[in-house]
C-alpha cells in the first residue's frame, strides 16, 4: 500500500471515530404539542371547502328548500368530527345523507334517490375524510377530499354561471390556505420565514383561484351550460334581464277569469301554411320550492345565438319561422315566442335561456317586432308510446320537489302507478284524463279576490279534496305527481291559440292564456299535457303529441335566385337577418380565445418565475466563488449556512469554522457529521497563516455540496421544491465575519 492511500485511510477512520452516534429518526424532527386552538384552527380550515359550496347550494339546485339543508350537515360532521373523533364523527355523516336523501332534490324515483345519496354523500364524507386526515401524521392530506370537491364542481357544469366560477376559484383559494398551513414545507421548527415568503403566499393564492377560473371558463364548452356573465368575455357589456312580473301566475289567472282584463291585446303574431302548431309561450317555470315556481333569474346567451338543445332536443324536428309584434298591454321583458326557439332577430337586443325557452328583451320590448325561428318535434306515434324520461347528468330544477307527496297526490299517483303499470307515456296521458274528470271544476273569477293561488302541497292537497282550483294548482299537480316518477316537468304559461286561422296575423287577447304542465321525453323533448278542467272545458286535448311524418307541410323546392345575393327582408326570416349574421361571425371572428389565454399566461408566468429562481441560484453561487482563495473558502462556508437556512435549520450565529469545531445541536445526524466536516476543513484555510492551495478550496466546495445532498436527504422531497420554487435569500443568514489576516514575516 502506497503512502498517500495509507494517509487517506488513516484520515477516513479518524473522521469516522469522530463521527456521533446516531440518534433516534424521531429527535431528529422534534415536534411541539398541538393545542386546542390550534386544532380547531386547522378543522375549520380543512372544512372551508366543502362548507363554501354547501353554501352555494341554495344557487346550483334551483328551485328547492333542500338547498339550504346542506351548509348546517357540514357544520355538524365537521363538528362532531373534530371535536368528538373519526368514529363518532362517522355516525354524523350517517344522520346526515338520511336528512340529504329524505330531502334530497330530486324526485323519488329509485334515481331521484340515487343522486340525493351520491350528494349528501360526497359532501359530507369528504368533509368527514378531511377532518380525519387533519387529525393524522400526515396532515397535509386533508387536502385531498377538497381538491376531489373542486374537480367535482368544475367537471359537474356548475360553473356554468359567474356564481359558479367564483364559487369554484373561492374553494379552490381555501385550499391552497390550507396546504400552506399544514404542508411539510414549514420546516421543523416554528421559524419565521424570509420576508419575501408572505408575499409568495398571497401570490400562490391568487395565482391559484385565477387559474381555477380560467379553468372554469376553459371546461364551459364541454359541460355545455351557458354562461350568465363572463368576467373576460365580449357579452359583459350586455344588460342583465328578467321578466319583470312580480307574479306571472297571478297576472295570468286575471287575464283568463276578470272580464275587464279578457280583451286586452297583448301581441301580434304572423303565421303561415309552413309554420303549424305554433303555440307562443310567455314564460316557463322547471325550478319548485314548496312555495312558489321561479323563473331563471337571467339570461346569458343572445338571441341571435342561441345554441342547439342539449338533453331536451327532439330527435327529428320541422324548422318553421314567425314574427311577433308586442302589444302595450304585455307587461314585463318577456316576449311570447314558439316554443324550441332556434333564434331570435329584432331591432331590440335579447338574451336568452336555452334550456327553459325563455326570451327577454334588454330594453323595453313593446311596439317591437321579432322574427323567430323555432322547430317542432316530429314523431312516429310507435316513438311516443315507448318515450321515456329524457334524464340530465346534472342537478335537474325539473326533477326537484321538496318532499315526499302526502295526501290525495299521493293517493292519486298510487292509482295511476296500478292502472298504468311501468310505461312513462301511459301514465302521463291517465293522469292528465283523471284531472279532467268532471268531478274537478275551474276556479271561478270570485276566487281571484281571495288572494294568490295556493302552491303548497297543502293548498295542492285542497284542491283535490274540494274539486275547485285554478289551472295553475292543476298543471302544477300533474307535474309534482310526474317528477314524483322521475320524469323532469315544467309549468308553461302560454297561449295555444286553438282557434287561429292557419295563416296570417292573428291578434292575442289576455283572455287566450293558459297554463299548462309539459314532461322532457327522451327523442320528443318537451311535450305539452292539457291536464285541468280549464282545459277540457276548452275543448282542448289531453296531450299535445309532436306532429307526425305525414303531418309535416311539404315545401316546395325554391327556384334558383343568382340575384338573391344580399335578400330584400322579405320571406323566411333567416334571410332577413344574414346582414347581422355576419356581423356576428366577423366579430367572431375576432373574438380572444380568453379559455385559453388566461391559463397559457399563467403557465408562461410559472415558467418565468422557476428560470427566475434557478438563475438567482446560480448567480449568489458565483458570486461566492469569486475574490481570492480565502474569499472563495468563507463563500463555500456561506453556500452552506444558506443551503441550512434554506431548509429552516439553520446554524447558530456564533457557530464558525475551526480545526477543532463541536457538533451543533438540533440536526439530524448526516447533516451535523457534514457541517463538522466542512467547519474542520474551513477553519484551517481561513485562519491560518498560509493561502489556501487550489486542492483545499475545491476540497471546501466539495464539503459544501455534502452538506447540500445531507440536508435534502434529511428533509426529504420539501426541501427540493423549495429549492425550484422559492428564490435564495442572502440575508437570510448572517455569515461569520471573516476576521483580519496577519501575515508572517518571511
Amino acid at each position: 500500500m502506497s503512502t498517500s492511500t495509507q494517509e487517506r485511510s488513516a484520515a477516513s477512520g479518524s473522521r469516522a471515530a469522530d463521527r456521533p452516534p446516531r440518534r433516534a429518526r424521531a429527535q431528529e424532527t422534534p415536534t411541539s404539542e398541538i393545542t386546542p386552538g390550534q386544532r380547531w384552527g386547522v378543522a375549520v380550515v380543512a372544512a372551508l371547502p366543502a362548507l363554501l359550496v354547501s353554501l352555494a347550494m341554495p344557487l346550483v339546485i334551483e328551485g328547492t328548500l333542500s338547498g339550504f339543508v346542506y351548509a348546517p350537515l357540514v357544520i355538524l360532521v365537521a363538528g362532531v368530527t373534530a371535536g368528538l373523533g373519526p368514529w363518532i364523527g362517522l355516525g354524523a355523516v350517517a344522520f346526515g345523507m338520511g336528512v340529504g336523501i329524505a330531502v334530497g332534490p330530486g324526485g323519488y324515483a329509485p334515481s331521484s334517490l340515487l343522486l340525493a345519496a351520491g350528494l349528501a354523500g360526497s359532501l359530507l364524507i369528504g368533509t368527514w375524510a378531511g377532518q380525519a386526515l387533519a387529525r393524522g401524521r400526515i396532515a397535509v392530506a386533508a387536502a385531498i377530499p377538497s381538491i376531489a370537491l373542486v374537480t367535482g364542481v368544475l367537471s359537474s357544469g356548475v360553473t356554468g354561471s359567474l356564481e359558479g366560477g367564483v364559487l369554484a376559484a373561492f374553494t379552490t383559494l381555501s385550499i391552497t390556505l390550507l396546504l400552506i398551513l399544514l404542508g411539510p414545507w414549514n420546516g421543523i421548527e416554528p421559524v419565521r420565514p424570509a420576508r419575501w415568503a408572505e408575499v409568495l403566499v398571497v401570490i400562490t393564492m391568487a395565482l391559484a383561484s385565477l387559474a381555477t377560473y380560467a379553468v372554469s371558463l376553459w371546461a364551459e364548452p364541454l359541460t355545455g351550460t351557458a354562461r350568465i356573465n363572463d368576467l373576460f368575455g365580449r357579452e359583459t357589456e350586455q344588460s342583465r334581464t328578467d321578466g319583470g312580473v312580480p307574479d306571472p301566475f297571478l297576472t295570468a289567472a286575471r287575464w283568463q277569469l276578470d272580464p275587464n282584463e279578457q280583451g286586452r291585446l297583448l301581441f301580434a303574431i304572423a303565421t303561415g301554411p309552413e309554420s303549424p302548431g305554433n303555440r307562443p309561450t310567455w314564460a316557463t317555470f322547471a325550478s319548485y320550492n314548496g312555495i312558489a315556481w321561479i323563473a331563471p333569474p337571467t339570461y346569458g346567451v343572445a338571441g341571435d345565438k342561441i345554441p342547439p338543445a342539449g338533453i331536451d332536443a327532439p330527435s327529428e324536428t320541422y324548422e318553421a319561422g314567425t314574427r311577433v309584434t308586442v302589444g302595450v298591454g304585455m307587461p314585463g321583458q318577456w316576449v311570447p315566442v314558439p316554443q324550441r326557439v332556434d333564434q331570435v332577430l329584432s331591432p331590440v337586443a335579447t338574451r336568452a335561456d336555452p334550456a327553459a325557452g325563455i326570451i327577454a328583451a334588454v330594453s323595453s320590448p313593446i311596439d317591437q317586432a321579432f322574427d323567430v325561428r323555432y322547430s317542432i318535434a316530429v314523431a312516429e306515434p310507435d316513438q311516443v308510446r315507448a318515450a321515456g324520461p329524457a334524464m340530465s347528468d346534472d342537478l335537474d330544477p325539473a326533477l326537484a320537489i321538496p318532499g315526499p307527496l302526502g295526501g290525495p297526490m299521493a293517493s292519486l299517483a298510487q292509482t295511476v302507478e296500478a292502472e298504468a303499470g311501468e310505461s312513462t307515456w301511459k301514465r302521463l296521458v291517465m293522469l292528465s284524463e283523471l284531472l279532467r274528470s268532471p268531478s274537478l271544476r275551474p276556479a271561478t273569477a270570485q276566487s281571484l279576490f281571495l288572494g294568490t293561488p295556493d302552491r303548497s302541497y297543502e293548498g295542492l292537497n285542497r284542491v283535490l279534496e274540494l274539486g275547485e282550483g285554478f289551472q295553475e294548482q292543476y298543471a302544477a299537480i300533474w307535474a309534482l305527481i310526474a317528477r314524483s316518477w322521475g320524469v323532469p316537468t315544467r309549468l308553461v304559461i302560454g297561449f295555444p291559440l286553438d282557434d287561429a286561422p292557419s295563416a296570417g296575423v292573428t291578434s292575442v287577447t289576455a283572455g287566450q292564456v293558459s297554463i299548462w304542465p309539459e314532461a322532457r321525453l327522451d327523442g320528443l323533448g318537451w311535450v305539452a299535457f292539457q291536464s285541468s278542467p280549464q282545459d277540457r272545458d276548452a275543448g282542448r286535448p289531453a296531450v299535445v303529441k309532436p306532429l307526425t311524418p305525414d303531418q309535416v307541410p311539404q315545401r316546395p323546392e325554391p327556384e334558383p335566385d343568382p340575384s338573391a345575393s344580399g335578400g330584400d327582408g322579405g320571406g323566411d326570416t333567416a334571410d332577413g337577418g344574414g346582414g347581422e349574421e355576419d356581423q356576428a361571425v366577423a366579430d367572431e371572428s375576432i373574438a380572444i380565445p380568453w379559455q385559453f389565454v388566461v391559463p397559457g399566461l399563467i403557465g408562461l408566468l410559472g415558467l418565468l418565475w422557476l428560470a427566475y429562481v434557478a438563475m438567482r441560484r446560480r448567480r449568489v453561487r458565483a458570486s461566492l466563488r469569486r475574490g481570492d482563495a480565502r474569499d472563495q473558502v468563507l463563500g463555500a462556508w456561506t453556500w452552506a449556512r444558506l443551503l441550512l437556512a434554506e431548509a429552516w435549520i439553520p446554524l447558530p450565529v456564533s457557530y464558525a469554522p475551526a480545526s477543532d469545531a463541536d457538533y451543533p445541536e438540533d440536526m439530524p445526524d448526516d447533516v451535523t457529521w457534514s457541517v463538522v466536516t466542512l467547519a474542520r476543513l474551513a477553519g484551517p484555510a481561513l485562519y491560518g497563516a498560509g493561502e489556501p492551495t487550489t486542492a483545499g478550496i475545491d476540497e471546501a466546495w466539495r464539503a459544501s455540496g455534502n452538506v447540500g445532498r445531507a440536508v435534502r436527504a434529511a428533509t426529504g422531497w420539501r426541501t427540493s421544491v423549495r429549492r425550484l420554487l422559492v428564490p435564495l435569500d442572502v440575508r437570510n443568514v448572517a455569515a461569520p465575519r471573516r476576521t483580519p489576516r496577519t501575515r508572517l514575516p518571511a
